[in-house]
This record gives structure tokens, sequence and C-alpha cells, in this order.
């Protein structure tokens, strides 16, 4: 087993060195050889270091973190190449065991590695395996639930916690045996706003106090420019590029190229660069003296400032697709979760609902499709009460997107499982297979799953196990759409894709329901309603929603950067995305009429 050691503790070397690492994982079929995820990847991380490692879905960033874990090859199977050394050990020569207490881990699929019977016996057992003394575990409990920000009752089941507040477990117990090496598989997913920037500055302050080393996956480029001292883009199992944060994001036009999200700031400066040569900026403060040199080298009658759009609300406002009346709902032996709750939900309206972790979000989405009932009011969709309707008669009309996309996948292969649904809704309908085929042919090309048509959904990363879930609900054509979460550990295509799918549904009259922490896709919709403690506390278009700072701040919400920084300027709530505020900029600046 692996031991703490002098040298161990004062050698100045790597906690993790890599050199040409390649890895397969088993073929699926015997006459078909493994396709490399990994491919001559070499690297470093020093005690103290943040590396955030980023990159297209199926790029290899999972798999690196099971290396480095030790669970593969060693529960996975496959074949591992070149040199891998994690606390000075080769990884080959490791159980997962043997990093107890020295390497800490948080899965993507958070909810795997939580198995307690309660929070606190999560949090316990690592420490208990340790040998700890008892007054010291308890200590060490409340550090990491301080850390992460997660209060909650220490006897709840963590079954019963919402997504975000269990991704705040899982990562509290990852911290609590104070490891020397993190190793962290999108982290941030499913966590609101507030509770991004707190871990983040945890985990800042985690690494400085301890010299934890640190490596972080992440779709969303915040931890790489918040906490990260390099960042590593995988391209075909391969390190693309390597470099400071600043360095690497620098380069847009590559980001866009290997598929990396790339912070609206960053996007904005690049544009007003590339046609006006300001200097690069990658902060609100950093930005804010270069727009306003921009803007003062104008009177306030040549900006010709946006008026804010005077159109009424989108949707049939006197057809509601959902009406909930006040409704209520409690899990068994826990608090309630949804109080006395009333919402209007107009047919072809484009609803974004968000709210801090545990705020009653994922409750409120799963009493449209009748897998939840409310304990008093009732819920209509399409004036039906939905307690009085199956299942499968609400399926027919409401389309559900779970936060786990593994609770709804079970085909052989991913065009099975695209034309399960459409199977079941055209029966009795003309040339039935036909139609089927038509829509399963159509979704697959929009989420650009065509080559894994006849692929096991099962063995595909958590990212196309999404966008596969996101195309059956689309091939079931419903006219209401509920999705919970469809952007968490997607690249920026696949979300692109998702939200550009979403505006398409609403534009043809579906009515769309966006469960989200991610507040620029929430900018999209057409309207925000904001929940806290189970009770709707704000509603209104989205610029409204993000000038009300006491209303955000209640709910552990933030503005969209750019949203933001229009409010700093003062300019017009209209500037809700990089591409209107950057054209408006340059037009004044190059001496044009603004549009």
């Amino acid at each position: 087993m692996l031991r703490p050691s002098r040298r161990d503790i004062m050698n100045p070397g790597p906690i993790v060195g890599a050199q040409g690492v390649a890895f397969s994982y088993p073929a699926l079929a015997v006459d078909t050889p493994p396709p490399p995820v990994l491919q001559d990847a070499s690297f470093s991380v020093h005690p103290g270091e943040c590396l955030a490692v980023m990159g297209a879905n199926g790029s290899g960033k999972t798999t690196l973190c099971r290396l480095l874990s030790a669970l593969a090859p060693q529960m996975t199977g496959g074949e591992l190449r070149g040199e891998l050394n994690v606390l000075g050990c080769e990884v080959r020569t490791l159980r997962p065991a043997d990093l107890a207490g020295r390497v800490g881990i948080t899965f993507q699929e958070v909810e795997h590695q939580l198995f307690n019977a309660t929070v606190e016996a999560e949090l316990a057992w690592g420490l208990e395996a340790l040998g700890l003394d008892p007054e010291l575990i308890s200590e060490r409990i409340g550090w990491a639930l301080d850390v992460v920000g997660l209060t909650v009752d220490l006897e709840r089941s963590p079954a019963l916690l919402s997504g975000g507040q269990q991704r705040r477990l899982a990562l509290a117990v990852a911290l609590a045996t104070r490891p020397r090496l993190l190793v962290l598989d999108e982290p941030l997913g499913g966590l609101d706003p507030i509770g991004t920037r707190e871990v983040l500055e945890a985990l800042a302050a985690l690494r400085q106090e301890t010299s934890a080393a640190i490596v972080i996956t992440e779709s969303m480029p915040s931890a790489a420019l918040t906490i990260a001292g390099r960042v590593a883009v995988l391209a075909d199992g391969r390190i693309a590029v390597e470099g400071a944060p600043r360095e690497v994001f620098a380069h847009v036009a590559l980001m866009d190229e290997l598929g990396i999200e790339v912070p609206p700031l960053v996007r904005l400066a690049s544009q007003l660069r590339d046609s006006l040569g300001t200097d690069l900026f990658f902060s609100m403060d950093e930005a804010e003296p270069v727009l306003r040199s921009l803007l003062a080298a104008h009177r306030p009658e040549e900006l010709n400032l946006p008026e804010p759009g005077s159109a009424g609300p989108i949707g049939d406002t006197a057809r509601p697709a959902v009406l909930y009346e006040r409704v209520s709902f409690a899990y068994p032996d826990g608090p309630p979760v949804l109080q006395d709750l009333d919402l209007t939900i107009p047919a072809g309206q484009w609803v974004a609902v968000v709210g801090p972790n545990g705020s009653g979000k994922t409750t409120l989405a799963k009493h449209c499709n009748g897998l939840l009932r409310p304990a008093a009011g009732r819920v209509l969709v399409h004036g039906q009460d939905a307690a009085r309707l199956s299942v499968g008669q609400l399926a027919r009309e409401v389309g559900y997107l779970f936060q786990h996309p593994e609770r709804q996948i079970f085909a052989a292969t991913v065009r099975d499982e695209l034309a399960f649904g459409p199977q079941n809704v055209l029966k009795g309908a003309k040339d039935p297979s036909q139609q089927v085929k038509t829509r399963v042919v159509a979704a697959l090309e929009r989420f650009g799953l065509t080559d894994w048509a006849d692929s096991p959904p099962a063995v595909l990363s958590y990212a196309l196990r999404r966008l596969v879930t996101l195309a059956s609900v689309a091939a079931m054509e419903p006219s209401v759409l509920v999705l919970d979460e469809p952007t968490v550990g997607l690249d920026a295509r696949g979300r692109s894709i998702t939200l550009s799918w979403c505006r398409q549904a609403r534009d043809s009259g579906t009515t769309v329901l966006l469960i989200t922490h991610d507040m620029t896709a929430a900018a999209q919709a057409d309207r925000i309603v904001v929940l806290e403690s189970g009770q709707v506390i704000g509603d209104a278009p989205p610029a409204a929603i993000f000038a009300q700072e006491d209303l955000l701040r209640r709910a552990s919400l933030e503005s969209p950067p750019l949203h933001a920084l229009a409010q700093r300027l003062s300019l017009p709530a209209v500037f809700l995305d990089e591409t209107s505020l950057s054209r408006w900029l340059i037009g004044p600046a190059a001496g044009a009429t603004s549009p």
C-alpha cells in the first residue's frame, strides 16, 4: 500500500507526471480494434498547482481523471501505455484503495459516488477508513460542509438532495480527507452561480493553504480563468494546446475550432480588437476602462442608444400550456419543497426557471409529466389535471429531460433509443414506420449523433448520452418541452445545438420550460421565473430580472457578464450577448450609425 514518507512530503517533484500516455478501453467486439482515447499525452502537475483540462465532448477528459485515480485500467480494463506517475508511484502498480486519503476525486456523474444512508455517514466514511479520531472527523465534516456551502440536515439521505446539493456533497467528501491531489471531473455542473464562485474561491484557498495539486476538467471556462495556472486542451486524445489561461483563451478562433466555450467578455474583447485594435480584456475591471474610452469619444446623442424592446409577451397568454394552482409538495419525511405555488406558462413561450440549489426547480418540473403529484393544489397541462392522467398519457404532450441522462436510457443502440418514443406516439398513424424513421434521422442529424447511431448508449461519454436524451425527446415532437439542466457537461458545440433547438422549438409554437443555473442560457428565454424555498420570488423578462440586485443576491444568482458590464456603463439592458454589444460599440467608434 502507498504510505506517506518523508521523501514524499519533502520532495518538490511533481504530484503528477505523465510522459507519452496513451490509453484504450477494451474493444466492444472481437473483430474491432479499440479506438485510442488518449494518445501521447505529456504533462506534469506540481504541489500547489492547478491544471484545468478542457476539450470537446469525447476528447478524453473523464478518462484522464480515471487514470489519475487508478480507476482505469484497474476497474475498467483497457491498455495503458507510456509513463504515468501519481505521488511518485507508477499508476499501473496502484489500486484505487492505495490512494485513499491522498487523492480526492469527484465524478462527473456525481450520484454514482454517493452510497451511504445519510449525509453525515457519507462524509464520515472515508475519514473513518483512515482511522481518524472521532473528534477530528467531526471537525473535518464541519469544515468541508462550510467550504462548499452545503447546509442540509446531516441525517438526510444523499439520494433526496437536489443535483446541485449532491455535487456539493461529493466535493465536500473529496475535500474532507485533505488530499494531496484533487481530481475533479466537471465539479461545477449544476451549481448555482454564487455556489460556483464560492467553490472556486474555496479551492483556491485550499490550494494555497495545503499546497494540494488540483486537476480539474470543465466545459465552462470559469474554473480555468479563476484558479488554474495552466490550461491543457485535449483534442483527439492529444494535448493540442497548453499554456496560461489568458494565453490560451486569447486565441478565440482556435478555441472555437477545438470546441471550447469562450467567455463572453473575451469574445467581446476579441471582436473589438479585430475591428478597432483595442486591448484584449478578460475581466469586468479590465473591460470597463476600454469601453469607457470608446464611449467617451462621442456625445450622447451620437451614440444612438437602442431603446429596450416594447414587444408584448411571447406565447398565447390566453391559453396556458401548463398551469400551477396553489401547488404544495414535500418528499417523505422531508421539509416542504413547493409551497402554495402559482405559475402560468402560456403555450408557445420559452420560460427559464432559475434559483439556488434545493429551491424546488426539479420538483416543479416533475409535476408536469406526472412523475410527482401535488400534495395540495393542482397542475393543469393543456387544461387537463395532470394528477388524473398517467405518465404515459402525459408523455404524449410533455417531453421530459432528466437531470441525469442515464435514468432515461435503456435501448441497445442510439437509433433504437430515439425510435422508442415515436413508435409509441405514432401507433395508429398512417405509415408509422416511415414517420418514425424520418423523425429518428432528423434527430440524429440535429444533435450530431449520426456516427453513433448503431452504438450502445451505455458506452458513450456523459455528454454524448446527454445529447442522446435530448435527441430522444426531440424525436417525440411534444407540444411541451421540460428540460432539466440540459447544457451541463456539454461542450460549446453541444451547448449551441441545444439552445438553438430550444429557440427553434419555441418559434414553431412549442412551450419550453428550461431548468438551468446557466444565466447566459436563461438570458435567451422569453421570461425568467426565480424560485426560492419552493416559492416564486421573481417573474419577468430576462433584462428585468437581471436588473434586480437584491433578488439575484437572495436567489444565489448573478447577472450574465455582458448584462453586468452594460449596467456598469449605464447602457440599456438590451445588451445580453456579446454580438449585439460589439456591433453597437463598433458602429459609433467607426463613425457609423447604430442599427
